[in-house]
This record gives structure tokens, C-alpha cells and sequence, in this order.
């Protein structure tokens, strides 16, 4: 496996970023992290191994590749702040193409070249595929053919082993429809939903936890693995018959039309201004209404005995 001709440097130290950072880290490239001078991040890096650059310096000038691992509503932001420190030529690399698409930063930023390189994996998962030798899927788009080669070689060393030409229009809108279609709002709030009517019904909290929330862990790598057919091929007479039923009394023409104006709110770009509000507000809003609920208690009760 051919090695990056120079070092790169990772802009942030999240989840994201951690695991990519180890990742290279294990396959012996030269990573640096870039973080600002008040990170709190900065020890932990440095004890894990890391060369620590500062923001807005000119030590930003040591790199010509620059992993954006900072989440999307950062991006802008970082590159007024830093793009005159970052040596004209240089390959920015985005996990996610939604930052590029809301702001133009190919146009914005002409003198750098901007590529794509986009897991579909949460950070753990991105970790533990590469430590398992296992199989990581990534939607990839760079500008040109020496471009090309050096994300190929960093998808390599980070463990992503099936690359698929897209776009960061194409990308972001993906991104953003399952998210909001199922991902992130179907599968935590009708396992709540369920939870909370099995316990109103009599179940017990363990038997309403393990039926509504842990299986959703087996199931779903059930489909993935396996596949649709096969997965229904699989279940139990009671279960395909229950999966018909829930699915003409809940899924019917009113989802549909929830998934296409979801797809059409994408696609307008009025979304776009939907998140124009204070994240870090919302976060601490929903997590404190998922702190009142008798599932998020039953979650930790359990979770030594449950979940590995």
C-alpha cells in the first residue's frame, strides 16, 4: 500500500477526527492535528501521539493536505479565519459535502482544491472496521486525476474499502434525507413510542427495553448483513405477518408525503435555512426531554447486564 508522499493534517479532534487520526496513526502516515489555541483537546492529542499545530499561525503552512473534520457549520468559519496561513495549492478534504454545497467554498476559496471523502460509518464503527480488518463504504469526489490518488491513498490507511464516485450536492442530500427520513428520527423516537406503550400497557420495563430498543441492534445488522429477502426469509411466521400489518397501518400515502416534502425542503435548500438556529440549544433541549424518559432510565440500569 502506497504511503502519502507528505504528512497531513487533521482540522479538529472529535469523534470523527480521533478515529481517523488513529487510524492513519496505526498504518504509519504522518498526521498532525490542528486545533485552536483554547482547545481542550490538545493534551489528549498530544498523549496519544499527535504533532499539535495551532490555529490561525503560520505553522498551518507545514501542510498541503488538510483532512476538515470539524463539524460542516465550521468550515466557513475556519477558512476566513485560517486561509491565509494555508499555502495556496493545498487539498482540503471534507467528510461531508454539506458545507460545500450551503456555501460555494469552491468558489469562495478558489485557490485550494476541495475533495470528498465521506465514510458511512459513525466514528466507532470507523474505528473498530479498521482494527477488525473489516469493510467501510465512502462517497468520493475530487477535482482531478492527482487529487484522486491522494484520497485514494488516504482512504486506504484509514480503512475505507469500497469508494463510489459522487458529488457534494449529491452527497449532502443523501445525507441529509436519511437522517430526517429514518436514521436519526424514526428509529429513536417510534422505539420510544413503542417502549412507552408496552409500559403503559403492563409490560415490564426490561421485557418493553429488550423487545423496543435492544433489538433494534440485531435486527438492523440482520438486514444489513443479510439483506431484505433474506431477512424476511428468516423471521418468524408471527413477525413477517406483523411486519405487514404495522407496515399498512403506519406506513401509508401520509409517510409518503412526509418523505417527499422532506426531499423537497433538501432539494429547495430550504433546510438549509432550517438549521440556522442555535444547535448547541437544541442538543440540550432534546437530550434533557430524553433525560425525563423511562427509557433513557431503563438504558443505563441495564446496559451492564445487555449491551456488550
Amino acid at each position: 500500500m502506497e504511503s502519502l508522499k507528505t504528512g497531513l493534517t487533521i482540522v479538529g479532534f472529535g469523534s470523527q477526527a480521533k478515529a481517523w487520526a488513529l487510524n492513519l496513526l496505526d498504518s504509519k502516515q504522518n498526521v498532525s492535528i490542528a486545533l485552536k489555541k483554547s482547545s481542550k483537546s490538545k493534551e489528549l492529542a498530544q498523549k496519544m501521539g499527535f504533532n499539535v499545530i495551532e490555529l490561525e499561525t503560520s505553522a498551518l503552512s507545514s501542510s498541503n493536505i488538510f483532512v476538515m473534520l470539524i463539524p460542516d457549520d465550521q468550515h466557513l468559519n475556519f477558512l476566513e479565519k485560517n486561509h491565509q496561513y494555508i499555502p495556496s495549492g493545498s487539498h482540503l478534504i471534507y467528510a461531508h459535502g454539506f458545507s460545500l454545497t450551503k456555501h460555494k467554498l469552491e468558489t469562495v476559496f478558489p485557490q485550494f482544491k476541495h475533495s470528498l471523502l465521506a465514510p458511512k460509518a459513525i466514528a466507532s464503527e470507523v474505528r473498530y472496521q479498521y482494527e477488525i480488518h473489516g469493510k467501510i463504504g465512502a462517497a468520493v469526489y475530487t477535482p482531478d486525476v492527482e487529487a484522486e490518488a491522494i484520497v485514494k491513498t488516504i482512504a486506504a490507511h484509514a480503512g475505507f474499502t469500497a469508494l463510489y464516485k459522487s458529488h457534494f450536492e449529491e452527497e449532502t442530500a443523501a445525507d441529509l434525507f436519511s437522517e430526517q427520513s429514518f436514521l436519526c428520527s424514526i428509529l429513536p423516537y417510534v422505539a420510544l413510542k413503542s417502549f412507552n406503550v408496552l409500559r403503559k400497557n403492563g409490560i415490564s420495563q426490561e421485557v418493553a427495553f429488550m423487545e423496543c430498543f435492544l433489538e433494534l441492534k440485531s435486527i438492523s445488522q440482520a438486514i444489513v448483513t443479510l439483506g431484505p429477502e433474506a431477512f424476511f426469509n428468516l423471521i418468524s411466521p408471527n413477525a413477517l405477518i406483523g411486519s405487514q400489518k404495522g407496515r399498512e397501518l403506519l406506513l401509508g400515502s401520509e409517510f409518503d408525503q412526509a418523505l417527499e416534502k422532506i426531499m423537497a425542503d433538501i432539494s429547495s435548500k430550504k433546510f438549509y435555512s432550517d438549521v440556522e438556529i442555535d444547535a448547541d440549544a437544541l442538543r440540550k433541549s432534546v437530550t434533557a426531554e430524553w433525560e425525563k424518559e423511562e427509557l433513557s432510565a431503563v438504558f443505563k440500569k441495564l446496559k451492564a447486564d445487555l449491551i456488550n
